[in-house]
């Protein structure tokens, strides 16, 4: 998943512990898009027609149409060839890194998003019963946006399965956590967007998942010179300016809404932010304007 992977767990033993790792490595098997080919590659390349495919990429597929609906379309995983033009064609250490941006003296002005329309129809369509789906053409599923938080949180779900009595999966910094805890929480870091040390954050997590988000780490200098970073606005395929939030973090019932919320927050901007937590009183925000000004909903 191109990133540092962390299973943590209460109970169990060292074999069983080393069985999670290996879920974990069978999820980015599947899921990735740098490797031709995996099953999502294949998928990807099978437009237009029914084909079967397996549990894990299901639960990715269905989960990402649902975060797609609900969040309107601010939160699109159908960007995948939008993604690779950009330059994010392979794992983000092979690229080249542009350093993170200081805070801005003034906020970025909001993007404009009032002539969203709620999205009503997409190109994918699943039988969950056949265990098939079908692709349109034209669109890419791009994993990155959803699969870390949905995959630690199944990982997390695969191990209290096992017979863990606790577990905490973390995969770059996107965490899951289930079952039994220590002490008050798992004691989860988020570190500030700007790189600010004696800005971190830790929060106690006794269930559910905390993902983050944004438009400053991933960055990285493309090849005629401009500075590109992985989220993208859907209404242009390209990434995302002037936004007036840059960082978002999401504590949720679920790793796979947790990552779609950060996006939806990030790219509608704060009316969607106030939005997402009217619509879902069992989730938190933490988010950071371009100025390095942070606020929390509610």
């Amino acid at each position: 998943m191109g990133c540092e992977c962390q299973v943590l767990s209460l109970g169990g033993t060292e074999e069983s512990l080393e069985a999670a790792v290996a879920r974990v490595r069978a999820l980015e098997a599947c899921w990735t898009r740098f490797d031709d080919d995996s099953e999502l590659s294949r998928f990807n390349r099978s437009v237009g027609h029914f084909s079967a495919v397996s549990n894990d990429l299901m639960v990715l597929l269905s989960r990402s149409l649902e975060g797609y609906r609900l969040s309107s379309g601010l939160f699109d995983p159908f960007l995948g060839d939008r993604m690779v033009s950009t330059g994010y064609d392979r794992d983000f250490e092979l690229l080249a890194a542009s350093p993170v941006p200081q805070p801005s003296q003034a906020a970025a002005p909001q993007p404009a998003h009032a002539t969203h329309q709620p999205v009503t129809l997409t190109g994918l369509l699943l039988d969950q019963s056949r265990g098939q789906a079908c692709l349109s053409p034209g669109l890419v599923v791009d994993s990155g946006g959803i699969g870390k938080g949905l995959g630690a949180e199944m990982t997390v779900q695969w191990m209290l399965a096992a017979g863990f009595t606790g577990a905490m999966v973390s995969l770059g910094g996107d965490v899951a956590v289930g079952g039994d805890h220590p002490d008050e929480g798992w004691r989860i870091g988020v570190a500030d967007p700007f790189g600010r040390p004696d800005a971190d954050l830790i929060v106690a997590l006794r269930s559910g998942a905390l993902c983050s988000s944004g438009t400053l780490q991933r960055r990285w200098t493309r090849d005629d010179g401009t500075v590109a970073h992985h989220i993208l606005d859907p209404a242009t395929g390209e990434p995302l300016v002037d936004s007036a939030i840059v960082a978002a973090s999401a504590i949720a019932p679920h790793g796979w809404l947790a990552e779609v919320l950060t996006k939806e927050a990030i790219v509608g901007g704060m009316a969607a932010a106030q939005r997402i937590v009217e619509r879902h009183p069992d989730c938190a925000l933490v988010l950071w304007g371009a100025d390095g000004e942070m606020t929390q909903r509610p």
